[in-house]
């Protein structure tokens, strides 16, 4: 397996992103050179629902982030393929922070389906119970590869804001709970994204790779297409691609098994 695109980088653009300057465009583009990789998806945060009011966080990440980054883009040599794409909200099951003729002027859209560290915006568990939180994440879930909004699902069934819960949470949902979602995104055509941030790290991880391992091969056991992310939001996150392998290699991966968008030259 090739570990050649990275479908989900930030740019100093997105609010979230502390190394402003060293994620410009062209230093990104420069660092994918570097590495060999030849697709690069920027993904940055965006809000663009007129019907649904912005929190304070998102509400100076318009449209215009898109309209920004082209003119940063426009000019700019290098052989890494650019895509124009986004990571977007998803608020409550079937609230979205994109709308479908925003998404539809974009190469494509990352949908965040557990954004729950937003807690005064984004709706909350019934409890922090590892049951409840799955219930939560997977209703999430199935509403977001369900939307006709989403390319790929943004660091999927991660409950952010209860990571110290993923194991359980994830232990709590049963193989055939795990495939009939899975298979949902397969039906939709909604890839999974395999993100750096499913690596525990630090000598006291809050997780263990073994329940990522374990629902991305119930995913590929149905056939869900998957795309490669970093989520950088610098340099040394974005350097981090390689340490991937870590999942591809023990699910089974080949390069069939990832989106076309991505992979094609």
């Amino acid at each position: 397996m090739t570990l050649n695109h990275d479908l989900h980088v930030h740019t100093y653009l997105s609010a979230c992103c502390q190394e402003k300057e060293r994620q410009r465009p062209q230093s990104i583009l420069a660092l994918a050179a570097h590495m060999g990789v030849r697709t690069i998806g920027f993904a940055d945060h965006v809000w663009a629902n007129p019907d649904l009011a912005p929190s304070g966080w998102y509400r100076p990440q318009d449209g215009g982030q898109i309209t920004r980054l082209r003119a940063d883009l426009e000019g700019l040599s290098t052989g890494t393929r650019v895509l124009v794409g986004c990571e977007a909200e998803t608020v409550a099951p079937g609230k979205f922070g994109i709308v479908r003729e925003f998404a539809e002027g974009l190469d494509f859209v990352l949908l965040a389906c557990s954004h729950f560290h937003m807690r005064d915006f984004v709706a909350q568990p019934a409890s922090p119970a590892p049951r409840d939180v799955a219930d939560h994440v997977l209703a999430f879930f199935r509403s977001g590869v369900s939307s006709g909004l989403a390319t790929a699902i943004a660091h999927p069934l991660i409950p952010l804001g209860y990571v110290e819960a993923f194991d359980d949470a994830i232990a709590s949902m049963s193989d055939g709970e795990l495939a009939d979602a899975f298979g949902l995104a397969r039906d939709h055509g909604v890839a999974i994204e395999i993100t750096t941030a499913f690596l525990p790290s630090g000598t006291h991880p809050l997780f263990s790779i073994e329940t990522p391992i374990r629902f991305l091969t119930i995913a590929r056991q149905v056939d869900c297409m998957f795309t490669l992310a970093t989520d950088a939001h610098g340099p040394r996150a974005q350097k981090r691609l390689p340490e991937l392998a870590r999942l591809i290699e023990p699910v089974g991966l080949g390069d069939g098994d990832f989106l076309p968008l991505a992979m094609r030259p």
